[in-house]
């Protein structure tokens, strides 16, 4: 997998996280028109979520084959601590913009006691935006990537299956803890820091193992055998497998195991792949901002364009342009972070 198509299955990935969160919860179908029906009492737009939902577990698979091919290429020179760093304060970036506006116009949530406001800026509560819960485990994720994925690539075949039995019963672990009620502004919510860092290691360590093994390309030269029209075939009955299956988490890593091999086997025009990587190349700011236009700013306000493509399209293209106005302040600082790395590594190829 080349660093363009991770970019194009980040812009991807972006697009279904946005449709996730517009359509997950059938609460506010009551707002919106020309819901068209699917199964079982469900419309599309719901159904569609199901598979949105995948969006996260892509995120963390990406996170770790891309880290895992950094540490190949620079010989185990990473400079992690940089890009976590840079990731956080793109993050602080956006909070200064986005919260004092809130505060404004949300006063019943914003800012909270000053307990909730600390925990907030340290992202181990994500009561200011529910779309920040796998930030801060990325961030542990990718600080402890180095010794991990030094691990995991000088191990035997035997000792990866045991690790891969051990972090499914971790992911399943995390999973279940994240229902622990714990009221927000306290700092018992590292707890589910704790919880989503648990969730987040199998799909991170699939990515090290899937460069690993070079899964990616066994399975893309079998594909490659097959018609177009079969490879379509083939990812139209496993979206719809998805959206008929039930709505739990722990169905995401396997979608997205079977998905991406089939995603990155079609011949998808130029121009749709130019487009992914657009997305792609914003996804962060997206990733960080787009809750605050679809619930916490003005109230669902959005859903008054009734039918759900509008809908969507108005929160990408919002969420677009707040990227441009976070990547314009943010230029700067992200070029004294990671000046030293680039630095380091002008001679050397890079992954990501």
């Amino acid at each position: 997998m080349t660093k363009d198509e991770t970019q194009q299955l980040k812009g991807f990935a972006i697009l279904l996280m946005l449709w996730l969160h517009l359509f997950s919860d059938t609460d506010l179908e009551p707002l919106t028109h020309c819901l068209l029906p699917f199964f079982g009492g469900k419309t599309l737009a719901f159904a569609f979520s199901r598979i949105a939902a995948a969006c996260v577990p892509i995120y963390i698979f990406l996170g770790g084959y891309g880290l895992t091919c950094v540490y190949r290429q620079r010989q185990g020179s990473m400079h992690n601590a940089r890009r976590a760093l840079s990731l956080m304060a793109n993050f602080w970036m956006v909070f200064l913009l986005f919260v004092p506006l809130a505060c404004i116009t949300n006063p019943l949530l914003y800012p909270g006691s000053l307990l909730t406001l600390l925990l907030n800026v340290a992202a181990i509560d994500y009561s200011y935006n529910g779309a920040w819960w796998f930030l801060l485990p990325y961030v542990v994720l990718t600080l402890g990537a180095a010794p991990l994925i030094r691990h995991v690539l000088t191990g035997s075949r035997r000792r990866d299956m045991l690790l891969g039995a051990l972090l499914l019963v971790a992911h399943v672990a995390g999973y279940l803890l994240k229902d622990i009620p714990i009221a927000d502004g306290s700092p018992l919510r590292i707890v589910y820091t704790a919880a989503n860092v648990l969730y987040m290691l199998l799909p991170f360590v699939a990515g090290i193992l899937f460069v690993k093994y070079d899964v990616l390309p066994l399975l893309r030269q079998r594909l490659s055998r097959l018609a177009q029209w079969q490879l379509l075939s083939l990812l139209a009955l496993l979206g719809m497998v998805k959206m008929l299956l039930g709505g739990s988490a722990l169905l995401n890593l396997p979608f997205v195991l079977l998905l991406l091999p089939l995603l990155l086997s079609i011949r998808i025009p130029a121009r749709l792949t130019a487009v992914l990587a657009y997305f792609g190349s914003h996804s962060t700011n997206l990733w960080l901002t787009h809750y605050f236009f679809a619930f916490y700013l003005f109230g669902p306000v959005i859903y008054r364009l009734s039918y759900p493509l509008l809908i969507f399209a108005a929160l990408v293209g919002v969420s677009l342009l707040a990227s441009y106005v976070v990547r314009w302040l943010y230029a700067p600082l992200r070029r004294r972070i990671r000046r030293g790395d680039s630095r380091a590594q002008r001679c050397r190829p890079t992954y990501s």
